[in-house]
């Protein structure tokens, strides 16, 4: 299958194109189309037993949707290893294909309705008794596929169905799903193809659309469904979620875009290698006599590049709202980069992934090398890049890559993870595909694949609880130390809850089922309900929670508790109440529909809907005959007045004014154009630094903030007439020189500098010496630098001295041990802190016994003691961190003192505890936040507080202010610890 590269797009940008007029005596270029898909192979699974007096047997009954047996139904059997269209995976993204939402993957779904391939294909057939029951003999395997359809009856389908487990399928009444097929103008498109295939029962469905694009997908049984439409001339538009019923669809079909390339250099054509890039798109083609033309394109966002020998132009990010978008590249002077990754080691890295992105961020060129592969990107132009790398079983890393004429040699260091890997079964000893495994203490989640098989990477060494949920499949827990491999994580029934949903008098398709228990967790349905409306919790711990049910069209239900117990199945019926709607439509001042607003109200009590090619929405499931106000929110357009809307009553019209277009110059002081920079959220990239933009205008004039890398950022305010903003000019940012050196004294190469305030980073050269631009903003700021274990930091100001010197130390081993509050070990637990220098947040997690050991950086830290981890109210430990290794126990250790003070609480003020005699402090005392060893109290809860875990000896006192000064500055006081009774500070 063909791999597509993930290239983000959160906001429209709109860059201004080079016309080219393609000379007359150059043949045309020739159009790259998408390569034609390989789709996977679907190898038939058996599901019979060698022997005919052999193997399992299977029963079940077919009921209709009132639950009256359903004779004479046909009843299908595969198995459930056997692979569908359902369980294929987007390649870039790792998303199911049928939820992925990028537009290139619907291409990808149209290749298997094309090619009739990925669906389900019965191994056996049975036919109901007149009582619906069903029976299938002589199996082999422990997980079927079974699903049935009758005359009248839509199909319905059990995953997962065991031998010797009762089935029961319940069909729903035949239904269907009716729209339009339009395009860009909302004229319907005659002969569209329409498909769709049930997220449920993947059994395929298609219609032609009439003369005036409508269709009708009849015969269909249980959803959701994933509808895809097509047209020749059309990209294929996708509605991946749509429920039968009345509710008309509308796919609005957009026209192929053509990118049109020429490449030159001092203005002449070059032959060159042209390279796109988009969210899933990745494309190449040789362009001869310097023209390229690409067809198939979405009007999206993509980066466009070319090299050639030597030479490379500058990437150009694009958003192609034309049918037709010409550009010309011209290629300059330019460089490679020769990549090596390696381990912290120094060994070659197993098969990592490489991928060079622009300073912004936008991917240009993506490589997976082999094991100890010299990797070469570019030519690359003249100028800065971020290198990315990745490889299973390591960290992620970036280096800045500044690419400078000829070779440029990187080594890309991957530190290794600390990996817990695993499987997750169900109660039978099957693999549970795409199930949820969350982590804790850190809270994270990974997802586990088509076989259950998972691999989660964890901060640090130690004792972890995995857990997994399946509202079908049961739950489960287990407890491993990291790292750990082969961990087996089985489901079981455990508490179960059947939660049957009505409306209307009956059940609900489509609905939904929410638990949570306070302050612990939250359990929510893993699939809607089908047609018998039934959702099933199972694998719940005992206990009482709160649920909630929903459905789209309906209220959502009233908060009810439930009570479940260990090997029990408690049934509810949940009664929802019908809806209403706010229907209305989004219009121009001139009265033209606005396609792809988002609407939502105010109060949120639904989720935002986009307007469709008419300019139309409905917001469903609101409260009958209460106001809502009503928000459109588009990149182009801005809305101007409140509407307010109320459900069930009459449509709204929401008025939006277009945004207009801006056009300028962003130049240096000096008057050199800035070729890269940021308007707001476009990000331009321009030659000669013109730009043409949309952007939103408060009254009568346009306020715009203008940033580029090096430079001060700019706040321009000017009239909105007329649209040209003239020459934009930027003040370069004052810079930080420096040298990072050893501990020898020797300078440092390829070391990566940065700041805690800064957005870029930037290598020492061959002595070690750099130039960073200083933040904006920022007065003070830490200079960072780091090469592999190695690490430093350094204070530095836009006002003061602007060259520092980092000298780069090893990594501390810091062990210890922490302590509950009652004095016992804290086995697996998580601590969290920040290095206060840097502003790096840190985690570790105890073992069993409770200790830990882990590598730092060395400096200042502040940990989190209490439990919610709040900077307000909770102690946190000050504490620096230097030499080669350190202990540092937390909490209530032997032999450790409490120290309880008596102050008079106020907002604003803090308590500090630090080890020693201080005989002055600052006002208010910041500097005590890199204080050598002890205790911050910000904002005390209450006047008698007592802080635990002191060493003992002496400590200063320190009752002040936390951000400003004050007339009477900081109450200092020493005590010897431990001591007879209560420090007062206040009265």
């Amino acid at each position: 299958m063909r791999k597509w590269f993930v290239i983000g797009a959160a906001t429209a940008l709109v860059v201004v194109a080079v016309a080219v007029l393609w000379p007359r005596d150059e043949p045309p270029p020739t159009p790259v189309a998408p390569v034609a898909r390989v789709l996977p192979e679907f190898e038939s699974v058996e599901v019979f037993s060698s022997g005919a007096s052999e193997g399992l047997t299977l029963t079940g009954r077919v009921l209709d949707a009132r639950g009256a047996p359903v004779a004479g139904a046909e009843v299908f059997l595969s198995a459930s290893a056997q692979k569908t269209l359902t369980s294929v995976r987007c390649d870039e993204c790792g998303e199911a294909l049928l939820a992925c939402p990028a537009r290139e993957s619907g291409l990808h779904a149209l290749a298997f309705f094309e090619q009739a391939r990925g669906f389900l294909q019965p191994k056996a057939t049975v036919r109901t008794d007149a009582q619906g029951r069903f029976r299938f003999e002589h199996l082999a395997g422990v997980s079927f596929s079974v699903w049935a359809r009758a005359s009248g009856f839509g199909a319905a389908m059990r995953e997962r169905a065991a031998p010797g487990e009762p089935v029961e399928l319940y069909l729903p009444p035949l239904r269907s799903i009716g729209g339009q097929v339009v395009d860009e103008a909302g004229r319907g498109l005659p002969g569209a193809h329409v498909y769709a295939v049930s997220r449920k029962v993947p059994l395929p469905s298609e219609a032609v659309a009439g003369p005036d694009g409508s269709f009708t997908l009849s015969g269909l049984g249980e959803g959701p469904f994933y509808v895809l439409a097509t047209a020749s001339g059309f990209l294929p538009a996708v509605e991946p979620l749509v429920e039968a019923g009345p509710q008309p669809v509308r796919l609005r079909l957009e026209p192929s875009r053509t990118l049109e390339v020429r490449v030159t250099h001092q203005g002449s054509p070059v032959t060159a290698t042209v390279r796109l890039k988009a969210d899933h798109l990745a494309r190449e083609v040789r362009a001869e006599r310097g023209v390229a033309r690409f067809e198939d394109l979405y009007p999206d966002e993509l980066v466009v590049s070319a090299e050639a020998g030597k030479l490379g132009a500058a990437p150009r990010t694009l958003t192609l709202s034309e049918r037709l978008t010409q550009v010309t590249l011209e290629l300059e002077e330019a460089g490679t980069l020769l990549v090596t990754v390696v381990d912290e080691a120094g060994q070659p890295v197993p098969s990592p992934e490489l991928v060079v992105r622009t300073a912004r961020g936008k991917p240009i060129q993506t490589q997976k090398p082999s094991t100890g592969e010299l990797v070469q990107f570019g030519p690359l132009a003249v100028g800065d890049y971020v290198l990315e790398g990745r490889a299973k079983g390591f960290r992620d890393a970036q280096l800045p890559a500044r690419v400078m004429p000829g070779e440029t040699s990187l080594e890309l260091e991957l530190a290794r993870a600390t990996l817990i890997t695993g499987q997750v079964l169900d109660q039978y000893g099957r693999p549970a595909p795409n199930v949820s495994v969350l982590v804790q203490p850190t809270g994270d989640a990974v997802l586990a694949d088509a076989e259950g098989h998972f691999s989660a990477a964890v901060p640090t060494p130690g004792l972890y609880e995995l857990h997994a949920h399946h509202s079908e499949w049961g739950g489960g827990q287990v407890k491993v130390t990291a790292p750990a491999e082969g961990v087996r994580l089985e489901l079981e029934p455990r508490a179960s809850l059947e939660v049957t949903v009505m409306g209307e008098g009956r059940r609900l398709e489509g609905a939904d089922v929410l638990l949570w228990v306070d302050n612990e967790g939250i359990f929510r349905s893993d699939s809607s309900s089908g047609p018998d409306g039934m959702v099933p919790m199972r694998g719940l711990p005992p206990g009482t929670y709160s649920m909630v049910a929903t459905h789209p069209d309906y209220l959502p239900s009233e908060r009810q508790k439930v009570v479940v117990a260990d090997g029990q199945t408690q049934r509810v019926t949940v009664t929802l109440e019908p809806g209403a709607g706010i229907q209305g439509e989004v219009v121009d001042t001139r009265g033209a529909p606005v396609e792809g607003a988002s609407v939502s109200v105010l109060p949120r009590m639904a989720e935002p809907v986009t307007t469709d090619a008419q300019g139309h929405f409905e917001v469903r499931a609101l409260k009958p005959g209460r106001p809502y106000l009503v928000e459109a929110r588009h990149s182009g357009y801005d809305q101007r007045e409140r509407v307010q809307g109320t459900p069930g009553g009459d449509p709204v019209r929401v008025v939006m004014e277009v945004r207009g277009k801006f056009r300028g110059r962003v130049v240096a002081e000096d008057g050199e154009p800035i070729k890269r920079f940021r308007l707001d959220e476009h990000d331009v990239t321009s030659p000669d630094g013109r730009f043409e933009v949309a952007l939103p205008t408060a009254g009568d004039r346009v306020i715009v903030s203008v940033e580029a890398a090096g430079f001060e950022p700019l706040m321009v305010d000017k009239p909105a007439q007329p649209n040209d903003l003239g020459d934009l000019v930027l003040e370069r940012a004052p810079s930080v020189t420096g040298l990072v050196r050893d501990e020898g004294g020797g300078p440092v190469a390829d070391a990566v500098v940065g700041c805690d305030a800064c957005e870029d980073s930037v290598m020492t050269g061959p002595d070690g010496r750099f130039t960073l631009p200083s933040p904006p903003f920022v007065a003070k700021f830490s200079v960072t630098a780091r090469k592999g274990r190695l690490s430093a930091s350094a204070s530095a100001s836009r006002e003061g001295p602007r060259t520092v010197e980092l000298v780069l130390k090893p990594a501390t081993r810091l062990s210890g041990t922490v302590y509950r509050p009652d004095g016992t070990p804290a086995p697996g637990f998580q601590l969290e802190g920040v290095h206060a220098d840097r502003g790096e947040p840190i985690s570790i997690v105890t073992g069993p016994d409770g200790r830990y050991s882990t590598d730092v950086s060395p400096g200042h830290y502040r940990f989190a003691l209490g439990a919610a981890r709040e900077f307000s109210g909770e102690p946190a430990l000050l504490v620096q961190v230097e030499g080669g290794e350190k202990r540092l126990d937390f909490g209530p250790a032997p032999g450790t003192a409490s120290l309880t003070v008596q102050l008079k609480s106020e907002r604003g003020k803090a308590l500090w505890v630090i080890a020693g005699d201080m005989r002055a402090v600052g006002n208010p005392p910041k500097e005590l936040i890199r204080a050598s060893y002890g205790q911050l109290l910000y904002q005390p809860r209450g006047d008698r507080i007592t802080l635990q875990g002191f060493p003992p000896g002496r400590y200063t006192l320190v009752w002040s202010n936390f951000h400003t000064d004050t007339e009477d500055g900081p109450v200092v006081r020493t005590v010897d610890l431990p001591t007879s009774g209560d420090v007062v500070l206040a009265p």
